[in-house]
């Protein structure tokens, strides 16, 4: 199974890093997602996610006030579409990562992965494989 099986049908959502920690974690909120991409014209993608967000918090950071930019992953470690599940459900677990940005050929961003898609992925392939 390979990564790109998981983008399918899913809106993509960015922030910049001049957004603040406030308006990225709406996004989050309001999509039920854990983390966001973060998107600079000519610059490789970042991540903010929601272990970004409680860093913030625990450091007095202001919601309101406070830059992306601070807190985000620059330089994402990322993906493409064709990576197999497996692989990139490795560099998960040995770089104690829950999201990989996902990337075309060019670097353009097409979503994010998340340590819970491959899981219930997972988790159906394998049920189908019993179920038989």
């Amino acid at each position: 199974m390979q990564v790109g099986t998981f983008l399918i049908d899913r809106p993509l959502y960015t922030v910049t890093p001049e957004e603040t920690l406030a308006q990225a974690a709406a996004l989050m909120r309001k999509h039920g997602h854990g983390s966001a991409s973060v998107v600079t014209a000519g610059e490789p993608p970042g991540i903010i996610t929601e272990r970004d967000l409680l860093r913030a918090v625990a450091d007095g950071a202001d919601m309101q006030t406070a830059r992306v930019a601070r807190y985000m992953t620059p330089k994402a470690v990322t993906v493409t579409p064709a990576w197999h599940v497996v692989d990139a459900a490795r560099m998960m677990i040995e770089r104690h990562f829950r999201h990989l940005v996902v990337v075309d050929e060019s670097g353009a961003v097409l979503g994010v992965l998340s340590i819970r898609d491959m899981t219930k992925a997972l988790l159906e392939e394998r049920h189908g494989i019993l179920a038989g």
